[in-house]
């Protein structure tokens, strides 16, 4: 709770630049956008199982984990070097949890463009997948559902 109201502060503070490509940053992050990388991870269908497992359960349920949520957020960023602002937006429409200041401040501060010294988080996914995922329990239940999310 307290992350909800720091974001909720952050968003009163920053106004508009909450949803700048650069958000608070000097400069502009290295990432574009790109269609079909862009589809790949909203489906599932990315190159990491973890990711996909993530994704396929926001999209049946509308939740995921804070972990989760980071892991896919630096993907679609750093692997993926797509603008962090689709994203963001994505989660917007998905989420049943969804709140405003938390979504676009988290997304920032994995986009390296938000409040945070150090210039962004790039999650190492194979890592990620052996500490929060080691027998692969979670990635085997979501890889066998299918791609229908009614």
């Amino acid at each position: 709770m307290l992350w909800r109201e720091y974001f909720q502060w952050l968003a009163l503070q920053l106004g508009s630049q909450l949803y700048r490509f650069q958000g608070g940053a000097e400069h502009e992050p290295l990432t574009h956008y790109f269609d079909d990388r862009f589809t790949q991870w909203c489906e599932g269908n990315t190159s990491h199982p973890l990711v996909n497992a993530c994704m396929k359960e926001l999209n049946s349920t509308g939740y995921m984990s804070n972990r989760g949520r980071q892991i896919v957020a630096s993907c679609l960023v750093n692997e993926l070097g797509i603008d962090w602002r689709f994203g963001a937006a994505y989660f917007q429409q998905q989420l049943i949890d969804y709140d405003v200041a938390s979504n676009w401040g988290n997304w920032q501060y994995i986009a390296g463009v938000g409040a945070d010294p150090r210039g962004g988080r790039h999650f190492n996914i194979e890592k990620q997948t052996r500490q929060y995922d080691p027998d692969g329990h979670y990635t085997n239940k979501w890889q066998s559902k299918n791609n229908d999310y009614s």
